[in-house]
C-alpha cells in the first residue's frame, strides 16, 4: 500500500524567519510538497509577500492554509483560541474574520483548510469553521489502541466530538458538516519548553519509529514549527528525515489540496 505523506508548518506569521525560508528551500530541494499554516490575525506584509513569490515559483510545492486567528488570545478553559466555554459567535467572528484576511493577502492562492492551534475545539467551534465555508478540517490522529477504539465508538454514533473528546474522521467528511477531515499524525518536537524557539526534538530513529506506527494508514501527516528549527542541527535533522522519507519505497509525497481532491471525490 502506499502512503501519501504531507507536512503541516504552523505559526507562519510576523516574522521572515531565516528558518522559515531555509525549511521551506529544503523541501523544495527534495521536490516535496509543504503546507504553510497562516496564523491570519498576525501575519505582516513582508511574510505574506514572500509566501505568494515562493507559491507562484513553485506552485505544486507550496500550500498555505489557516491556522486558528490570533494565537496570542487564550481561552479560559483550554490552553488554545478554541474550545472550551466559547461560544458560537464569537468563534465564529474571529475564525470568518481571519479567513478574510487571508483572502486578503492570499486571494486564490491560499487553500480552504483550518486547523485548530494547540489542537482543543468544541462543537461550536466546528460549526463555525462548516458556516465560514471551509472545505478541509486539518486535525488529529492517533494511533494508539484506546484512541482507535474510541474513534471506532465515535463512528458507530456518528459522532465528531464525543465525551467532550474529538473523534478522528480522517479521510471522511466530518458528521453533519461540508468539511472532510484530514489529520496530522506525527512531528518533530518532544517536548516544548515555551512558546519562542526552545524545544526538545524527537531524535531520527525516534521519528522513523513514530513513521512506522502509521504504515497501515493511507495517509500520514507530519507536523512542523519553523522557528523551533532555528540551529543547524534542527535543520539537519529535517533533511536526514526527507532523505529517509525518499528512501522508502511505498511513500509518496502530496500537499493537502491533492489529498482533499483525491479523497473527498471518491
Amino acid at each position: 500500500m502506499k502512503n501519501l505523506i504531507f507536512f503541516r508548518n504552523d505559526d507562519v506569521r510576523n516574522k521572515l524567519d531565516e528558518s522559515l525560508i531555509e525549511l521551506t528551500m529544503l523541501f523544495i530541494s527534495y521536490e516535496i510538497p509543504i503546507t504553510h499554516a497562516v496564523e491570519p490575525a498576525n501575519i505582516t506584509e513582508e511574510v505574506a509577500s514572500w509566501l505568494i513569490q515562493v507559491k507562484k515559483q513553485y506552485p505544486n510545492l507550496i500550500d498555505i492554509m489557516q491556522h486558528g486567528y490570533d494565537h496570542s488570545v487564550k481561552n479560559k478553559i483550554k490552553k488554545g483560541e478554541f474550545g472550551g466555554q466559547r461560544n458560537y459567535d464569537e468563534q465564529f467572528t474571529e475564525i470568518k474574520r481571519g479567513k478574510e484576511i487571508m483572502d486578503y493577502w492570499f486571494g486564490k492562492l491560499w487553500f480552504s483548510a483550518f486547523n485548530f492551534p494547540y489542537a482543543p475545539y468544541n462543537p461550536a467551534a466546528i460549526k463555525a469553521v462548516d458556516n465560514c465555508g471551509f472545505k478541509v478540517l486539518n486535525s488529529h490522529f492517533n494511533s494508539r489502541l484506546s484512541r482507535r477504539i474510541f474513534y471506532r465508538i465515535g463512528h458507530a454514533l456518528k459522532k465528531g466530538f464525543f465525551l467532550n473528546h474529538h473523534v478522528s474522521w480522517n479521510l471522511n467528511f466530518y458528521p453533519n458538516t461540508k468539511l472532510f477531515e484530514i489529520d496530522v499524525n506525527t512531528g518533530f518536537i518532544k517536548k516544548y519548553y515555551n512558546e519562542l524557539y526552545d524545544c526538545e526534538m524527537l531524535d531520527l530513529s525516534e521519528l522513523k519509529e513514530e513513521t512506522y506506527q502509521y504504515l497501515n494508514y493511507k495517509t500520514i501527516g507530519v507536523l512542523l514549527h519553523h522557528r523551533y528549527h532555528n540551529t543547524e542541527n534542527k535543520i539537519r535533522l529535517v533533511n536526514e528525515y526527507l532523505k529517509w522519507c525518499k528512501s522508502v519505497p511505498n511513500f509518496e509525497f502530496w500537499s493537502l489540496k491533492n489529498i482533499y481532491e483525491k479523497f473527498s471525490k471518491s
